[in-house]
């Protein structure tokens, strides 16, 4: 018969986790039993789920294993015991003895992903190219021709070399014995539980904003069809049908259209190429001013911020490194994605400038329009000029994308919130109430301020430096006074930069959100 032990009595026994055992003594093997009759061979094969542990032997004797009646056994499928869907573990050298006493020593199972070093770069480039690239030839248009190159490519620089230190922080907290999941179990590590609970709250209240500003985005693309309705009657039916993912319980389902992001970046890109090869072809060139420099200097922090949001994977590279064949191989997926990343912004930025000079909208989807122009550009009550196959095209990849994008960020944010506060697990009412509040923060968001570029502007000045450029500082920082990372003139740099960007950028895209919200309710005012 298999020896089988549980996690359970492991963790009870031996005070550490079940995926980490070893075995004292003689035995070439991986199994942690008090039964059997311990002269059998080996089978070549050792698995393991969370429930339980099953190992096999090569051959041992009752002298190499502990005990006559703590011996190691072997185990075939004719038992019964070993399941289809257990996991496949990597071989160990030894096995355990005296496991009733809990005397086992505490040796790491190494962890072999099947994620390749190019795979992880693929995977990187589609988490990266999203709908935050239809604000980019306006960021590129506002900051000149000069400027918007740089910037662009600064901001991917920016980007790279902070989830460079938060691979270095990853390693260097494995290192030490740890297994971090998330940025948060780094953040644990070096400053305490109760700054991983404030760090993960503040990425929380950034992918609720991020969600946010999604909604408005689909509805503005469905308004792209639906002209006969207003903007604001779009967003409605936008939030409306994202309102079910309050009661989500498992994203098992919807993941599977995850591959849906990969095409969808692609359709991205070539859309928009292509629609900026129409205006470029199309519009009176006095509509297409270009220049070389930026009209208003104030707006460059805004400006890199958001240029910024389009890159920044940080938080998804715990989970990538996990899963990798090479996790040191991480950083090298992490330059070359960027680099990828960067060519196609640089790229598509430029198209899109060229074609529409500085009228391009902060939603290039909404040039995509003969004159006089686009629905949510012009008045309610103008007629929209014919709208072109390529912003019909673009306008389907963006919504199908973003219906599987969301209801994946607020899942993983009410994940998040019920495996840091045991109140949400017991209390079904507390539970309903934060995923209400969850839901209700993005839709309020849509609903209040629905103004993407300048929205998106205010939360990537405060949120998305303060997680993807300040923390990762910090976090170096602390670990290079223990001599675990490296931390020099380059990421005191970064610190500065973010935090100029922060105070600066956050006055201005305030004070633009502001002027938008005035412009509209000026519109409404009008229109009455």
């Amino acid at each position: 018969m298999m020896a089988v032990v549980s996690s359970k009595e492991i963790k009870e026994h031996c005070d550490f986790e079940a995926t980490e055992f070893d075995v004292e003594g003689g035995c070439d093997a991986k199994t942690l039993s008090p039964f059997g009759d311990g002269d059998d061979d080996l089978e070549d094969e050792d698995y393991m789920n969370e429930d339980m542990v099953i190992c096999t032997l090569k051959r041992g004797s009752t002298s190499d294993c502990g005990s006559d009646d703590q011996r190691c056994d072997r185990g075939s499928e004719e038992d019964g015991l070993i399941s289809k869907d257990l996991e496949k573990l990597p071989r160990q050298d030894s096995c355990a003895s005296n496991f009733s006493t809990g005397s086992l020593s505490k040796v790491k199972v190494p962890n072999h992903g099947q994620v390749t070093t190019w795979a992880a770069t693929t995977n990187l480039v589609t988490c990266m190219i999203g709908a935050s690239v239809l604000s980019l030839p306006k960021m590129v248009a506002d900051s000149g021709w000069i400027m918007g190159v740089a910037m662009l490519v600064l901001a991917g620089g920016t980007s790279s070399r902070a989830s460079q230190m938060v691979c270095q922080s990853l390693h260097a907290v494995r290192e030490s014995g740890g297994d971090p999941q998330s940025i948060g179990d780094v953040v644990e590590v070096c400053f305490g539980i109760r700054s991983k609970k404030l760090v993960l709250v503040l990425v929380s209240i950034f992918q609720i904003c991020k969600c946010g500003v999604y909604f408005v985005v689909v509805g503005a693309n469905l308004h792209y069809w639906l002209d006969t309705l207003t903007s604001r009657q779009c967003t409605f039916i936008a939030v409306g049908c994202g309102f079910w993912t309050v009661f989500i319980r498992s994203v098992s389902t919807i993941s599977k259209g995850a591959a849906l992001g990969a095409l969808a970046s692609v359709v991205y890109i070539l859309s928009i190429s292509s629609a900026s090869a129409t205006a470029a072809s199309s519009l009176p060139i006095e509509t297409r001013s270009l220049h070389m420099w930026p009209e208003n200097l104030g707006n460059l922090p805004q400006i890199f911020a958001v240029m910024l949001y389009a890159y920044s994977p940080a938080d998804v590279l715990p989970t990538l490194q996990k899963d990798m064949v090479q996790p040191e191989q991480l950083p090298v997926a992490v330059f070359a994605s960027h680099v990828i990343v960067a060519l196609a912004y640089v790229a598509l930025a430029c198209a899109g400038y060229f074609g529409w000079g500085r009228s391009v909208a902060g939603n290039v989807l909404q040039s995509m329009c003969e004159p006089p122009g686009c629905p949510g550009v012009i008045p309610d009550d103008v007629r929209p000029g014919a709208k072109w196959t390529s912003g019909y095209i673009l306008s389907i990849a963006v919504v199908t994308n973003l219906a599987v994008t969301i209801p994946i960020v607020l899942y993983c944010v009410i994940f998040t919130m019920e495996s840091q506060f045991a109140t949400l697990k017991t209390s079904r009412f507390a539970n309903l109430t934060m995923r209400l509040g969850v839901v209700l923060g993005s839709v309020a968001i849509a609903l209040f301020v629905p103004f993407f570029i300048e929205i998106l502007g205010v939360i990537s000045t405060v949120l998305l430096v303060s997680i993807q450029i300040l923390l990762p500082c910090i976090i170096s920082w602390s670990l290079s006074r223990e001599g675990k990372s490296r931390f020099g003139a380059l990421e005191y740099g970064l610190f500065v930069l973010g935090c100029v960007v922060m105070v600066i950028g956050l006055n201005s895209s305030l004070r633009n959100l502001a002027a938008a919200i005035r412009a509209a309710n000026s519109k409404q005012t009008g229109g009455a």
